[in-house]
């Protein structure tokens, strides 16, 4: 978890540069200079977010949903290679969210346990 939170941290701090190579190509696939630095805090913000056990799953949807978008960016603009990463990050992101719903740690689980069923 802490190498996927490493991952999407720098990998968000690097789109809030004007000068980064992601402007350029935030640019070069239509997207305005909001949309780039939208994208960095929110993988930031999903990056703090998967060390809180209470927002982990939500952060984990978010980040997938950015990789979905990513993923269709890359095969729109004919770089296919690019999805490469996007599914592994995809993969890894998934595993950690189906690791945090476990019968022990559901909510339904926890309301039973507290009621002494």
């Amino acid at each position: 978890m802490v190498l996927l939170a490493v991952e999407f941290a720098l990998a968000g701090a690097s789109k809030l540069s004007s000068s980064s190579g992601w402007a350029r190509m935030f640019v070069a696939w239509g997207f305005p200079a909001w949309f780039r630095v939208a994208v960095g805090a929110t993988e930031i913000a999903c990056a703090v977010a998967l060390f809180i056990p209470r927002l982990r799953a939500w952060a984990c949807a978010v980040l997938l949903v950015v990789m979905a978008g990513a993923a269709v960016t890359h095969l729109t603009h004919g770089e296919p290679r690019r999805v490469i990463l996007n599914v592994a990050l995809s993969a890894l992101v998934a595993v950690l969210m189906s690791l945090g719903q476990t019968p022990s740690t559901s909510r339904d689980s926890r309301a039973g346990n507290e009621k002494g069923t």
